[in-house]
C-alpha cells in the first residue's frame, strides 16, 4: 500500500490575526507513477500532539461567539446553508440522446434499494444539512464512515461537528496525519490532553485516496471507522482552512457592527434627558406675590418655584398642549429695556436618532460582501439607512446568480457521495445532485419559480 498524505490546510492563527501557513504534500510510490514532491511542515501551534485551531486552539469559538451577537452575519449564513442545499439532494441517472445531447433523469432512490436502504439508516436529508453547515461557517466537513466487519461496504455515514475536531500533527515517518480527535472540551479554555476521557480519537484517510486504496489501507491497518475530509480549495493553508468570509473577524467590521447596538445600549441607560432649560428672574414672584413674597419663609418661596417651573414642565411635556402658546411676564430694567421673567431654552439633542447608524450600515455591508450575499436576499436595511430591501427583480436576479456560483461548493458536498457509490459499487451512472429553484416573474410561471437541476 502506497502512503500519501491528507491534502488538508491549517490556519495558524489567533482570532485576530493570521500565522504563518503551510501546505505539505509527501512522496508516494505508486507502480507506474513518479514520486510526488515533500514538502516539510512546521507546526508552531500546538497542544501535545494535537495542531491547535488557532492560538488557544478556539478560533472556531471565538468566531461563533462573535456571529452569534450579529445578525447580518448569522442571517448570511443560515441564507448560503439554506441555498446550498436547494429543495435537497435528489439521484439522477446520466443518459447521451443518439444526436449527442445530454439526457439526464431523476430516478427515485427507492428503485435502488442499496442507496435507499444507506439513506435510511444514515438519516441523509439531516447529515447532508449538517455538513453543509460545516462547509459554509468552517470550509471543511469531517464525515465519519462506518465499515461492515469484512470492509467490503460502508455501512453508514455520520457527521462530526467540525469546530469540535482537531487533526493530529502529521507523522514525520510516513507524512500521514493519522488522526483526529473529537472532543466538546475544545476550545473552553483549558488544555484538553488527547488521553482525556472527554476526547474521541478517530483515524484519518487522505481525501485523494480512491476507494480501492481506502480499503486496502483499513484491512491492513483493521480500521473500521474513520474520517475522510472534505473542504474547499486550499490557498496557503496545511491543517485547517480559513473560509473567505472570515476576513469580517479579522479585519474588525464585525466587531465595528456587534459593537454598535451595546454602545447605543449603555446610551440610552446611562444619557440623562433634558429637553429644557426653564430659567425664571426673581422679578417673576416679586411681582406676583408682592410684599408677601419677602414676608415667605425660604421653605415656602422653594416650594413656590418648584410649582412654578412644574407647571411650565406639564404645560411643555403634555401632548394634549402640543402646539399650544406659554404666557410670559415682562418688566423694564434699569437701562430701561424690556426683559422676559421666564426664559425657556430648547436643549439641542447630541445623541439624536440615527446616530451611529450609518457606521453599523457601513459594517454589516461589510458582512454581508465577505459571505457574498446580496443585502437585498435577506431583506438587508435599518431604520433611517441607505441600504434598502430591494426590489422584487433584484431579489429574484441576485438568487438565481448565488444559486448558479453554488456548483463548485456543492461538488465538494458531493464528494461524499461520490466516495460511497465507489466504495460499495454502486452503479457508476447514478449521479447526486442538490436541486435548485430559479426564481421567475409571475408572467412567465404563476408559481414564481421552477426548479432545475
Amino acid at each position: 500500500m502506497s502512503n500519501t498524505v491528507f491534502h488538508g490546510n491549517i490556519a495558524l492563527s489567533s482570532f485576530k490575526g493570521v500565522g504563518a501557513a503551510y501546505s505539505f504534500k509527501n512522496t508516494t510510490d505508486v507502480k507506474g507513477e513518479s514520486k510526488v514532491t515533500t514538502v516539510k511542515v512546521e507546526v508552531k501551534e500546538k497542544q501535545g500532539t494535537i495542531v491547535s485551531w488557532g492560538a488557544n486552539n478556539d478560533y472556531p469559538q471565538q468566531v461563533l461567539k462573535a456571529v452569534k451577537k450579529n445578525g447580518s452575519a448569522a442571517s448570511g449564513l443560515r441564507f448560503l446553508r439554506k441555498a446550498h442545499y436547494g429543495n435537497g439532494l435528489v439521484l439522477m441517472k446520466k443518459g447521451v440522446t443518439e444526436d449527442g445531447k445530454h439526457d439526464h433523469k431523476i430516478i427515485d432512490e427507492e428503485t435502488v434499494p442499496a442507496i435507499a436502504e444507506f439513506f435510511e439508516r444514515s438519516q441523509m436529508p439531516r447529515f447532508w444539512k449538517e455538513t453543509i453547515a460545516d462547509l459554509e461557517w468552517w470550509s471543511i466537513a469531517f464525515p465519519e464512515y462506518i465499515l461492515s466487519n469484512d470492509f467490503s461496504q460502508i455501512n453508514r455515514v455520520k457527521r462530526q461537528q467540525a469546530a469540535w475536531c482537531r487533526f493530529e500533527e502529521v507523522n514525520p515517518a510516513n507524512g500521514l496525519i493519522e488522526n483526529i480527535y473529537i472532543s466538546q472540551k475544545f476550545g473552553s479554555g483549558a488544555s484538553v490532553s488527547p488521553d482525556s476521557e472527554y476526547v474521541s480519537k478517530v483515524a484519518v484517510i487522505d481525501s485523494y485516496w480512491s476507494a480501492e486504496q481506502v480499503r486496502e489501507y483499513c484491512k491492513a491497518n483493521k480500521i473500521y471507522n474513520f474520517v475522510r475530509p472534505v473542504f474547499y480549495p486550499l490557498i496557503d493553508e496545511a491543517y485547517y482552512p480559513e473560509a473567505e468570509w472570515h476576513a469580517v473577524t479579522k479585519s474588525g467590521w464585525l466587531e465595528v457592527a456587534n459593537s454598535v447596538p451595546e454602545f447605543k445600549m449603555n446610551m440610552f441607560k446611562n444619557q440623562v434627558t433634558i429637553k429644557f432649560l426653564i430659567e425664571v428672574d426673581e422679578k417673576y414672584f416679586e411681582n406676583i406675590y408682592r410684599e408677601n413674597w419677602l414676608a415667605f419663609k425660604p421653605e415656602e418661596r422653594l416650594q413656590k418655584r418648584t410649582e412654578l417651573v412644574d407647571s411650565i414642565n406639564a404645560h411643555l411635556a403634555s401632548e394634549k398642549n402640543a402646539g399650544k402658546s406659554i404666557q410670559s411676564m415682562m418688566y423694564t430694567d434699569d437701562k430701561g429695556v424690556q426683559q422676559s421673567t421666564i426664559k425657556i431654552t430648547a436643549i439641542d439633542d447630541k445623541f439624536k436618532d440615527g446616530s451611529y447608524l450609518p457606521e453599523a450600515e457601513a459594517a454589516n455591508s461589510e458582512v454581508l460582501f465577505a459571505l457574498g450575499v446580496d443585502p437585498s436576499l435577506i431583506g438587508a436595511g435599518i431604520p433611517g439607512g441607505k441600504l434598502g430591501a430591494g426590489s422584487g427583480s433584484d431579489k429574484s436576479a441576485a438568487f438565481n446568480i448565488l444559486s448558479a456560483l453554488f456548483k463548485t461548493n456543492r461538488e465538494t458536498t458531493l464528494e461524499i457521495f461520490d466516495f460511497i457509490r465507489a466504495y460499495n459499487g454502486w452503479e457508476r451512472t447514478i449521479k447526486a445532485i442538490f436541486e435548485n429553484t430559479i426564481l421567475t416573474t409571475l408572467d412567465k410561471n404563476p408559481t414564481g419559480s421552477q426548479k432545475t437541476t
